[in-house]
């Protein structure tokens, strides 16, 4: 008998709770401007309800989220703000309970960062996951998607994508990614370091040939920047044209873009090509030095 008191308490717990849950929802649309979405029982409260079973808790409170979620969206209604509080709430104490349970972290991408607006939660939440599910590369991935997409941090983004490539199972595309992250960011270096990192790597002779291409381009992009530096430090101005380089003497020659494109110079500083280093069919390099500005 003993062996079932922990599954017995845990059963009444839960069915108190839903009572609960239930009586403020039927009441919810005659008071909702001061009735909350519901009510979630603080993680610290929920360990003890559990008894034991973390797991089986976090799973009833995850589907009450998707119940929650699914009846509004069923009667066609907008979620408040009031509503996403009460998701954000619900989704840190389902992790909280079993921090590897994967379902609330793909939902907190799927609605935090889309339908609320709220990529930040929705990061913050699939950062929490990224310290336990440490071999899960779609958890870097999407805060890396979402810091390139809705916050327009490509620096960030390309830290978080170059994180996930490195993970098992993987998809191939996120190494090439991950460095046209960082150039977009404005960290060529960065990007080198890890097409190297990835090369040394790499058997598959396509995905090595690509990368090759992508390297080769970063490193003729890095030795424009840093000649275009040091002349902006010694002449005290910035060159008219990116060949001024090479006839003032920072630059032997203005390597052409392995892609095809032309060199441009952005108002940070950076040098970058009008290819984006991404043509479905690469031009072989040129011996005639590109002259665009």
């Amino acid at each position: 008998m003993r062996r079932f008191l922990p599954i017995l308490l845990l059963a009444l717990a839960v069915v108190i709770y839903s009572l609960i849950f239930q009586s403020v929802w039927t009441t919810r649309e005659q008071v909702r401007s001061n009735t909350p979405a519901g009510y979630i029982i603080p993680s610290r409260f929920s360990r003890i309800l559990a008894l034991g079973n973390q797991g089986l808790l976090s799973d009833f409170q995850f589907l009450k989220i998707a119940t929650f979620i699914g009846g509004r969206s069923g009667e066609g209604e907008i979620l408040n703000e009031e509503d996403w509080r009460f998701v954000i709430r619900s989704l840190d104490v389902v992790t909280d309970l079993d921090p590897y349970f994967v379902d609330p972290y793909m939902l907190a991408e799927g609605l935090l960062a889309w339908d609320a607006g709220k990529p930040e939660e929705a990061n913050r939440l699939l950062s929490k996951g990224m310290e336990y599910r440490t071999g899960d590369w779609r958890l870097p991935f999407f805060v890396g998607f979402n810091n390139f997409y809705f916050l327009k941090d490509y620096e960030a983004a390309s830290g978080f994508i170059m994180t996930a490539a490195k993970l098992p199972g993987s998809p191939a595309y996120l190494k090439t990614l991950g460095a046209r992250l960082a150039y977009y960011g404005g960290k060529s270096k960065t990007a080198l370091l890890f097409l190297k990192e990835m090369l040394s790597d790499t058997d598959n002779l396509l995905l090595r040939d690509r990368l090759e291409m992508r390297l080769l381009a970063l490193e003729r992009a890095v030795a424009i920047e840093e000649a275009l530096d040091k002349f902006i430090t010694q002449e005290g101005r910035s060159p008219e044209k990116l060949v001024e380089l090479v006839t003032a003497g920072y630059l032997r020659e203005l390597s052409v873009d392995p892609y095809g494109g032309d060199w441009v110079v952005l108002k940070s500083g950076r040098v970058f090509s009008t290819s984006k280093f991404a043509n479905t069919l690469p031009k072989k390099p040129s011996d005639e030095p590109s002259t665009s500005n």
